[in-house]
């Protein structure tokens, strides 16, 4: 039986409340979104609803306690509690795949199991992607349900690791960096070809030591590929002339260094399997071998690929996208 809502109540998001300043006396404003659908009350304190459009998330909730660590496995950086007439609403910023819309209900379960039911109309990648985010790793089943697919498993508790540094190093051999990539043949895909050939619309370069991108282009491919790429809000957005430009901080996966980095293989190519962001990531010259060694170990249907240009070392090929689980 699916969890039930109180379909006759809706409520909106208020735009601004005042939290206390926990160092004065004083008071700040808040401005949290509002959600283009109205969200609607759980009726069971087991339940707690999740709306997510692009990168909000709201979770509304009888029980505060619920709301809170459901938030705190969907969303990242600060979170906002709202108290409701009845129960609470927590806002944040989505922690997943961005530029994705649904409706998703948590039926809590007292042994610590849950399960995750889709509401209206809420696409599979969605629904898989939270699950992965609350479920501990190896619990997550799905099933076929009446509205879509139903995910159940172990709620992970705030602040528990998604997986261990053992247990990354353990599962090492099923996503190790190229482990079913070949290992030679490849056709050479580089510079302007690769950017032609991902259809690239933009160009994109390595600012501040590769730490920061500078994006460039007609506005809506600048913000379409800082959503995927660029971590946090911008640090620059101007209109020059015909063009727009955008320049942020790199999200982790798509930076050239971090922990547990291997290569370069008889390629060329760098791999990095990040366990606590539960990414993969490659990176080279070579269109086509970068594209093989990241799908050894991600899953296709998240891989995301840029071209970046590099003043020093000409243009790299980086692909990202979430590991593989088995």
């Amino acid at each position: 039986m699916e969890p039930e809502l109180n379909r006759g109540v809706s409520e909106e998001v208020p735009t601004r409340i005042e939290m206390p300043c926990m160092e004065s006396d004083r008071k700040y404003q808040v401005n949290i979104p509002k959600s283009k659908s109205g969200l609607k009350r759980p009726v069971d304190e087991r339940h707690a609803l999740l709306r997510i459009e692009k990168d909000n998330a709201w979770i509304r909730s009888l029980n505060r306690q619920l709301a809170e660590t459901f938030s705190s496995l969907v969303t990242r950086g600060d979170r906002v509690t709202v108290a409701k007439t009845a129960g609470v609403m927590v806002w944040g910023t989505y922690a997943g795949e961005p530029e994705q819309t649904g409706t998703i209900i948590l039926d809590h379960k007292p042994d610590g199991r849950f399960k995750l039911v889709p509401l209206d109309i809420t696409p599979n990648s969605l629904l898989t992607d939270v699950a992965h985010l609350v479920g501990r790793d190896g619990s997550v089943t799905s099933e076929e349900g009446k509205h879509g697919l139903i995910f159940r498993g172990e709620l992970r508790s705030p602040g528990e690791p998604i997986e261990t540094e053992a247990t990354a190093q353990e599962q090492g051999p099923e996503v190790a960096p190229g482990a079913e990539a070949p290992t030679g043949g490849f056709e050479k895909i580089t510079g302007a070809d690769a950017i032609a050939a991902i259809g690239q619309k933009v160009t994109l370069e390595f600012i501040d030591r590769g730490v920061k991108v500078r994006i460039r282009g007609k506005q809506v491919d600048c913000e379409k590929t800082a959503k995927h790429i660029v971590k946090g809000r911008p640090t620059l957005a101007s209109q020059q002339g015909g063009k727009y430009m955008i320049e942020g901080n790199l999200n982790k996966p798509f930076l050239r260094k971090g922990a547990n980095q291997q290569g370069p293989d008889a390629n060329g190519v760098y791999t990095r399997l990040d366990a606590l962001e539960r990414t993969f990531t490659a990176f080279g010259e070579n269109l086509t071998a970068v594209h093989a060694a990241c799908l050894a170990g991600c899953r296709e249907d998240t891989m995301f690929t840029i071209v970046v240009n590099d003043r020093s070392a000409g243009h790299c090929v980086i692909s990202s996208g979430r590991r593989r689980l088995a």
